[in-house]
């Protein structure tokens, strides 16, 4: 499908990559997983984005998840492939490969490890669109990248450069998100990549989220987005309240471990995380499963 900016709206889960007993990629649990998120109210789906573990596949890997979740989708909703290489020359090549099997967009995280100019991420974006293809969607995430994209600069990626039709905002400060949105929205999506901040955002004017919880429990996050999206704010609120204590819990330690074990305790098993990631402390594990315990059992999905 041709991903437009309006479709950039609801539910756009990122999920954890499944494993099998021997490390490999277990497609047949992912394609589970992709009908289960879809028949729970996900618009989209995002694979091996950071959520995906990313940095711990192999190239053939990463292209083998974007493939099956494509396969899975059928058409129903949008891929949009999470690309988070450091640099050009990898990030496209990934890209590339990710268009090859059917993705209908990419999420383009901000150049890493060397440390860009404003100038450089714009110029970086421009040429990436131009090479790659397809709709991309900026991913900005300035706790990762110590990169921060300025409100004015989204703006002018999307209206004048033409290289994005959305992002995924995960600067925690909501004077920038709000500014973002006031000198943006009328010319890109922005999502939501904060589960802690997300009724915040929409109704400071996102059109939805890529969300890591939203993978585990998709029902009440769709339930959340359309109490917010509708101007609905004390219900939205009430029933994110109600997520509090788990979202602590997962990410307590870095995702997507706790999100993993989560899984696991609902008897749903994802398999483990890849070096250098490890299985999450006892003292989280007993914190996720007394968050888990205390969810309405309608939440989660069978």
């Amino acid at each position: 499908m041709t991903l437009e900016r309006s479709a950039l709206k609801g539910m756009f889960p990122a999920f954890p990559t499944p494993f099998d007993a021997l490390g490999a990629i277990d497609v047949e649990r992912l394609r589970t997983l992709v009908e289960t998120l879809i028949a729970n109210g996900a618009t989209g789906l995002v694979p091996v984005g950071g959520t995906g573990e990313y940095t711990a596949l192999s190239p053939a890997e990463r292209t083998q998840v974007v493939r099956a979740t494509v396969d899975a989708a059928r058409g129903r909703v949008p891929v949009v492939a999470g690309v988070v290489s450091p640099g050009y020359a990898e990030a496209l090549d990934a890209g590339r490969s990710f268009v090859d099997v059917g993705a209908d967009g990419l999420l383009l995280v901000t150049p890493f490890y060397v440390t860009p100019t404003d100038a450089g991420v714009r110029a970086y974006f421009a040429r990436y669109r131009e090479a790659v293809g397809v709709p991309l969607l900026l991913y900005d995430i300035p706790s990762r990248t110590r990169y921060a994209t300025p409100p004015a600069m989204v703006a002018a990626m999307a209206r004048d450069d033409g290289s994005i039709i959305g992002m995924k905002a995960c600067n925690t400060d909501l004077t920038v998100f709000a500014r973002t949105v006031e000198v943006s929205g009328d010319h890109l999506a922005i999502l939501s990549g904060d589960d802690l901040l997300y009724v915040q955002h929409v109704l400071l004017g996102a059109t939805g989220g890529i969300l890591a919880s939203a993978s585990l429990l998709p029902k009440p996050w769709t339930h959340i987005h359309t109490s917010a999206a509708s101007g609905d704010a004390a219900a939205a609120l009430r029933e994110h309240g109600k997520l509090t204590a788990l979202l602590d819990a997962l990410f307590s330690e870095v995702n997507p471990g706790p999100a993993k074990k989560a899984f696991e305790l609902l008897g749903q098993s994802l398999g483990s995380v890849r070096l250098p990631l490890v299985e999450p402390a006892a003292a989280t594990v007993e914190r996720l499963r007394a968050a888990l315990s205390a969810l309405p059992q309608a939440w989660v999905p069978g």
